[in-house]
Formats: C-alpha cells, structure tokens, sequence
C-alpha cells in the first residue's frame, strides 16, 4: 500500500471522516484539529504500520507536518522505498491509555535567588553584534574593544544581516512601547543563526511590560544550545552602568535564563520556592469544605458583583462555579462564543463528543468539507459549555448572566464594563481569563500569529483594566489567569508564555493600598465533562507518560478562593499547580 493511502487510513481513524472526503492538501491542524500531540500519536502508528525506524527517523520533523501530503512525502524520505503492503491488519489508533494522577495544587512564589558574582573577563578574539542600544551600545562597545573584542553594532529597527556567536539585544532598554510582539521577528532571525550566547538587556519595573521574562524561559528550552538570558537592570542605571553590569555578565556561565542585575555588581536569579499560605487556610473552610468562610474572609457576599472575562469556558467557569456555590453573588460572563440558543439543534443534541457531532453533521448534511465541519463542531461544542455553565450558576443559587464581548474591542469592552456597573451599582471583583493559543516553535511560527496571541492575552487585559480604573469605585481585586508556561517556559509556547508573563506587571501596576492586581500561573487542569479550556485526552496520556499530574476541579477553585482571601496584599504574583515540573 503507498505511503499516501496508509497516512489517510490513519487519519481517517483518528478523526471520522471517510478516506474519500480527505484531500492530501488539507492542513492537519487547520481543517482538521489535528494538533501537535494527535500528529505524535499518528507518527507513532504510521511507525509500525510502515516498520519506520523510529529511534532513527527524524520524530519532531515528522510530527511537525502540516499537511497529509507533507507527512507522506516526509515518511518515505525516512524510509528510502515504499513499503511492501501489511500482512496483517493494521491496527487502530489507541484512544485509551494511562491517566496521570489528579491532585490539590501546590502553591508557589517566585523567590530572588543570589548568584555568584562574575569574576572572568569576556574572551578576546570574538566578535560581538549589538542590536540597538543607542549610549549604551556605544559604552559596552568601548569596553569589548579594549578587550580585544571585535563589535559590530546594529540600529534599533533594522533586522541584523548575519549571526554572530555572541549576539546583544539593548532595544528594550529605551523603548518607549511594548517590546513584544514587535521584537519577535529579529529574535527568530538571531536564533536561526544559532548563537553560542544571546543577552538581552532590560530596565526592571520600567516602561510597558514586556513579557521577555516568559519568552526567554522558553528560548532557553526550544534552544538548549544557545545561552540566552534576559539581563534585567535598575530603572535609574545610565548607559555606563548598564555597560559595565552587561560587560560582565557576558562572561557569566551560569545557565539563567532570567538575573536581576544591581548598581553594586550583585546578581540575582528569580526562583520558584514551595510557599504554602498557612494553617489558617487549610482551617479557614469550615465542616463544609465549600468556600463559604473563604468567600466571606475575601468580602463576598450575595451583594457582590464579579465580572469573569473569558468566564463561561474551561476553568474560569469552574471558579465561577465556586464562586457561585460559595457566595451566592452576582456573577455577569464576557466571552467571544455568541450566546447560545436555549436548545441545540435536535440534528446534533444528541452526538457527545467531537467525533460523534461529525457524524451527525455529515449524516445530516449540514456540512461539506472537513473543514467548515470542524469550525460547526468547535462552535457546538462551545455553546454547549456555555449553556450548561450558567445553567449550574443558576442551580448553584448564583445570579448570573452572559454577554458576548471581544476583549480585543478596547472601545466595546469599556462600554460593555460601564454598563455592568451602570446595572448594579458596584463592581467587586475581576477575573481576567480570555485568551489564544496557537502553538508552535519559534522556528516555525508567524510574526502575525505571534501578535496576535500576545496582544489578545496581554493587550486584552490591559484594557480591562483600564475600564474598571475609570469607575467610580474599582473592584476591590483582579486576577489575572496566566499560565506556568510564563514562569518557567515552554516549547511552543513562546508567545503564550511571554503575555501570561506581561501580566505580572499589569496586575502589580494595577494594585493599590485598597487593591490586589493578582496573577496567578496555573499549571495544567484535568479534563472537565465538556473539557473546553482543559486537557484533553490526547495531552493526558501526554502528560501521563511524562508523570506530570493534573489539577482537581475542585480543588482548583477553592485554592484561588483561598488565596484570595488570606494571601498577602503584596503578593502580586503566584503559581498553583499539581507537578513540580
């Protein structure tokens, strides 16, 4: 059997469609939400379907495919010949497999952890290239020169023309805008070029926030070979000082991928630590365990108003639930899926999952293509998550209500703010969770694809923010959902991991002495009836595999509620998950 038919063979196992309604041009991910774990799981089959020699063939390439021919074409370039045909049947693709384990979330700060400081000199006889900088440009490279180091020095804006081995980034020590997205095209075009060290230089606490703390934890994973570390300087350092603090750090061999730089020469590295929040929130629930004494200590009552950006999908709807269940409050859902009709089409009501509403689609001809499928089963699905959310709100004795609003629309979302505010009077707390995912490696990844899942992610909440600043009287908090990808990288994920990171200087710019801005950086959630918003089963037998453990429904929600109501004010930044990873 060619090559082509086994790869359409697999795929139409995996996602339901017929071999014949399968073009070999399709786009896997695209038309077919065939993401990057369902494309490992294929290339593991086609593996043994096809006796490839996996330990040999070239994995990530593979499952990198965009496309059924693409796959194909790469397969038999693994194989060198077409294989005979199977004696035996092949085998379907696996959809059970083992569960990693479901816990309570640990509780972790971000502690400064002290370096050693730099004694050696940066190497003579190497050649150093400086992207932008302006003074301080021109100072580090007086001070390479007189060690014997070669410097070629490259305008702010202008994309560098060839790699070095040694390659400084000092555009974001005067820029006056937001560094990301903008910044991410030179970044691909310096680490394709596969430098031994980059550093890049930044002025803590200053100007827009950045997000370069996540993106660099996540080059340093997806370019182990690169030593890439953000340098972060004092706001009042001048250009000399800047210099010499990133002279030295030049010649730093720890493998840091974020240090805090002081005036004095000290160096410091940002860590996660175990920080539990004490007894009295392991005592605080009460005999009910609910959250009722948690909502109380944290000012909510049936009174109080909680506005949930992104709140009716995935785990900002299980906090909604809580919150629901524990103070009765008033609780009003912003979300991009439009509100739901009251009952679904009786064509498909009664399909469950993803590959029975394709069925049901295509059975009823409500659909032609793979791809319009997917878009009416993503859409179905969605309403459905959003229907039976306010639906449990309504039962859990919440008062709750839902209103479709793109948080990307600055003007709509401050209308949209205003007006709830105008409805009740008050608003009391926010929950900030909307967001875009659309991984890829930073090799692979589109500028315009990077932009906007920064901007939905860190400009959205950025404008949320402002809205509730210009009411009469601001909510008392706002959490802001990140990820654990921000706080300690992840392949993939450089853009995600780089907004949920520009969070944190939004929700601590955002606090006040009456205010607590909060992010909170959640690692992975189980899986949910609907699953929207959680782990799937594809990345659960991932993670299984991986030994990676998973956050309980339950428990989730109520470690925010608790961190809400007994964490310290000044505490702007947490991270809550299951693994230790």
């Amino acid at each position: 059997m060619p090559v082509l038919d086994t790869v359409l063979e697999a795929v139409a196992e995996l996602t339901g469609y017929p071999v014949d309604m399968l073009e070999p041009d399709l786009d896997l991910e695209a038309d077919l939400s065939i993401d990057s774990i369902k494309r490992t799981e294929i290339v593991g089959e086609l593996g043994a379907r096809l006796a490839l020699d996996t330990a040999e063939a070239d994995l990530e390439a593979l499952s990198g495919a965009r496309t059924v021919a693409a796959l194909s074409a790469l397969l038999e370039a693994a194989l060198g010949s077409v294989p005979a045909p199977a004696e035996a049947p092949a085998p379907t693709l696996a959809v059970d497999g083992p569960r990693p384990e479901i816990t309570a979330p640990q509780r972790l700060l971000f502690t400064e952890h002290v370096l050693e400081p730099v004694t050696a000199r940066p190497e003579p006889g190497r050649r150093v290239q400086i992207l932008g900088g302006g003074d301080t440009a021109v100072e580090l490279s007086a001070l390479l020169a007189e060690a014997g180091i070669e410097t070629e020095l490259v305008p702010d804006g202008e994309l560098p023309a060839a790699g070095e081995e040694t390659v400084v980034h000092l555009t974001p020590l005067d820029a006056e805008g937001p560094v990301l997205p903008g910044a991410f095209a030179l970044y691909q075009r310096v680490l394709a070029a596969g430098p031994r060290r980059l550093l890049a230089a930044d002025r803590r606490g200053a100007g827009a926030p950045s997000g370069l703390r996540g993106f660099f934890r996540t080059v340093a994973r997806e370019y182990p070979e690169t030593r890439a570390t953000l340098a972060e300087l004092p706001d009042g350092a001048s250009a000399a000082e800047a210099a010499r603090a990133l002279f030295a750090e030049l010649a730093a061999t720890e493998p840091e991928p974020v240090v805090l730089l002081d005036q004095g020469g000290g160096r410091r590295a940002p860590r996660l630590a175990l920080t539990p929040l004490g007894s009295i929130a392991t005592s605080g629930a009460g005999p009910a365990g609910d959250g009722a004494a948690e909502a109380e200590a944290a000012g909510l009552d049936r009174e109080s108003v909680v506005l949930l950006v992104g709140g009716a999908r995935g785990i900002t709807a299980r906090f909604a639930r809580t919150l629901a269940a524990a103070a009765r409050c008033r609780l009003v859902l912003f979300g991009r899926t439009p509100e739901p009709a009251a009952a679904e089409d009786p064509a498909t009501a009664g399909a469950t999952d993803r590959a029975s509403l394709r069925g049901a689609l295509l059975a009823a001809k409500l659909t032609t293509t793979p791809a319009e499928t997917e878009r009416r089963v993503s859409a179905i699905l969605a309403e459905r998550e959003v229907r039976a959310t306010l639906a449990a709100l309504r039962e859990l004795g919440g008062e709750a209500e839902y209103q479709r609003v793109d948080v990307t629309d600055t003007e709509a979302v401050g209308a949209a703010v205003k007006e709830v505010y105008a409805q009740y009077g008050r608003l009391d707390g926010l929950v900030y969770a909307a967001g875009l995912i659309e991984d890829k490696l930073i090799a692979e990844k589109t500028p315009e694809s990077f932009a906007r899942v920064f901007t939905t992610k860190a400009d959205g909440a950025a404008g949320v923010l402002d809205a509730v600043d210009r009411l009469p009287v601001s909510p008392r908090f706002a959490v802001l959902f990140g990820s654990i990808a921000a706080a300690l990288g992840n392949r993939g994920q450089s853009d995600y991991a780089g907004a949920n990171d520009a969070l944190e200087e939004l929700g601590r710019r955002w606090s006040g002495a009456e205010r607590r801005g909060l992010t909170v950086h959640w690692g992975p959630w189980a899986a949910s009836e609907t699953g929207g918003g959680m782990v799937g089963p594809e990345l659960m037998r991932s993670y299984a595999a991986r030994g990676i453990k998973l956050i309980d429904l339950e428990e989730g929600p109520l470690s925010l509620l608790r961190e809400l109501a007994y964490g310290a004010p000044d505490e702007h930044t947490v991270v809550y998950t299951a693994s230790g990873w």
